[in-house]
């Protein structure tokens, strides 16, 4: 049986070139102009849901959600908690 921890994070996948730093930043874009709940597919077979990744980190979230955080702040803080997810 295959647990969450044998399948890779996005940021493996980065390294493993599975994903492409430009797939991973036009994701990073389209979730920042439209932030919405679901899944985000990041390349063919590879998606992350954004949103649960910035809800399973608390530190994160009161970044995110500091009045004086700026956009490269949100930037920044949505990149780390994709490449810490594990994919669908």
């Amino acid at each position: 049986m295959t647990g969450m921890a044998d399948r890779p994070t996005i940021g493996e996948l980065l390294v493993l070139r599975i994903v492409t730093h430009h797939e991973l930043q036009a994701v990073i874009a389209g979730f920042m102009a439209n932030p919405q709940p679901g899944w985000w597919e990041i390349t063919d077979g590879v998606s992350v849901d954004i949103m649960a990744a910035i809800n399973a980190h608390p530190h994160v979230r009161a970044w995110i959600s500091q009045s004086e955080a700026t956009l490269i702040t949100h930037e920044l803080a949505i990149r780390t908690v994709i490449l810490l997810a594990r994919p669908a």
